[in-house]
């Protein structure tokens, strides 16, 4: 081995005389693999081969180190989980199997007040049944693999559907409702009220997407006419944006299967008035998906959904009947507001799983006077945090976000051309690539 004197230093020319040629080439290739959500047989890719400095491995040994590696990791994450910690799950079916995701979530010293891994994505145990019974099951079977029982889950977080919430009853541990699935339904009612023009405009993108009309439209313009898709209400949006976009193109075409079709001027009206509706709507759905957002934050969003349309109180609502533990909820939002001392008796006992001693001396961490302004800021936030009695409740989440775009992910894996890959490989795959940052 020779050294470059005037060579400057990098982490990477520093550690490499320590790491063995196979072990980099093994580490290479895993990492590229898992972190692009490659097939498993690219390391035996000629190409791949030809134009990377990593040496050749067989796709065995690949999976060989893969196996040996989420072992490693499954030991690292029974270490860092703390004794108390929220699960966010969710379900994705592909094909005919069905998966449940588990994300751990637990407070941390970092930015956002938590971190978040991810510790299954599999088929559950039964498949027989996906009953609440089973599940819980599944679940228990989950946070055995982490030396973990249901004692050191302080929460649930999931959609707000009758199995899911009969789940957190049989598991005995309080549920926190997706915030998205509950805005979700609140505009589903909103869009109810315009079904009718929703139909009329879908059946126009429709009919502009056979083969003629479609061809008409080309010549005109290179916008594609867009379909709703009923469970994503903003696909709805789109729809009536891009038939706006189309307008002037209709009457030109000279089709009268299109002309029949064509919305009459109120119609047209009612379009717009929608989409500056639906658009003001979507401003909220895009700040749920922000990460770093807590529950007292959805509070003061829902707040403001309830005063410009009061009929959503029954699914925006503190005490809307979708809410399992609304209690639990409320107290959550008192702590994370630092209101501790307005709450209620039924509340201290819904968050007594919270609950742990404040630091002596109130958290006094010093003389701030040298410090700058962002570290006051910091330790300001400290401090009244050292004060509380409770946990940093921005690890419970307010959605199960973090499902779905672990989902959205799995579109990358899961292709047309690796069907057939075994649900034990593709959990593995993705359980690297979630926990990478470990």
């Amino acid at each position: 081995m020779t050294y470059d004197t005037t060579a400057p230093i990098s982490e990477q020319n520093l550690f490499m005389p320590l790491f063995s040629r196979n072990v980099r080439n093994v580490y290479g290739w895993l990492t590229w693999i898992t972190s692009s959500l490659l097939p498993f047989n690219f390391c035996e890719n000629e190409m791949a081969r030809r134009y990377s400095n990593l040496g050749p491995i067989s796709n065995k040994t690949l999976m060989k180190w893969m196996h040996q590696m989420c072992r490693w990791l499954e030991a690292k994450l029974t270490k860092t989980l703390p004794e108390s910690f929220a699960c966010v799950f969710d379900a994705w079916t592909c094909g005919s199997t069905h998966y449940v995701a588990v994300f751990a979530s637990f407070p941390s010293d970092s930015l956002r007040g938590y971190e978040k891994v991810l510790l299954a994505l599999s088929p559950m145990n039964d498949e027989d049944s996906l009953s609440a019974a089973a599940f819980l099951d599944f679940f228990d079977f989950v946070l055995d693999v982490y030396g973990k029982q249901r004692r050191n889950v302080v929460a649930l977080i999931g959609d707000n559907c009758a199995t899911n919430r009969a789940f957190t009853r049989l598991a005995g541990i309080p549920m926190v409702g997706c915030a998205s699935h509950r805005f979700n339904l609140f505009v589903g009612d909103v869009l109810a009220d315009y079904e009718d023009l929703l139909c009329a405009v879908h059946a126009i993108m429709k009919k502009l997407s056979n083969i003629i009309p479609a061809a008409k439209l080309r010549r005109m313009t290179p916008l594609c006419p867009k379909q709703r898709n009923k469970t994503r209400w903003s696909s709805s949006v789109a729809m009536l944006t891009r038939y706006v976009e189309l307008k002037p193109f209709l009457p030109q075409l000279g089709l009268d299967d299109i002309d029949m079709l064509l919305l009459n001027s109120r119609q047209d009206r009612d379009v717009d008035l929608l989409i500056a509706q639906l658009t003001d709507l979507n401003s909220v759905t895009l700040a749920l998906q922000d990460e770093s957002l807590t529950l007292a934050d959805v509070r003061m969003l829902f707040d403001e959904v309830v005063v410009q349309y009061p009929g959503a109180e029954v699914r925006l609502g503190p005490d809307a009947s979708v809410v399992e533990d609304p209690t639990f909820e409320s107290g959550v939002v008192k702590v994370l507001q630092h209101m501790e001392a307005s709450l209620n008796e039924d509340e201290h006992m819904a968050i007594a799983l919270l609950s742990m001693p404040s630091m002596p001396n109130g958290g006094y961490v010093g003389d701030t006077d040298s410090m700058s302004m962002a570290t006051r800021a910091l330790k300001r936030r400290k401090l009244l945090q050292a004060r509380s009695n409770y946990l940093d409740c921005r690890f419970l989440r307010p959605t199960s976000n973090m499902c779905e775009r672990l989902f959205s992910v799995t579109k990358w894996a899961m292709t047309d051309r690796r069907r057939s890959v075994l649900p034990a490989n593709f959990e593995e795959q993705l359980f690297l690539h979630c926990n990478s940052f470990l």
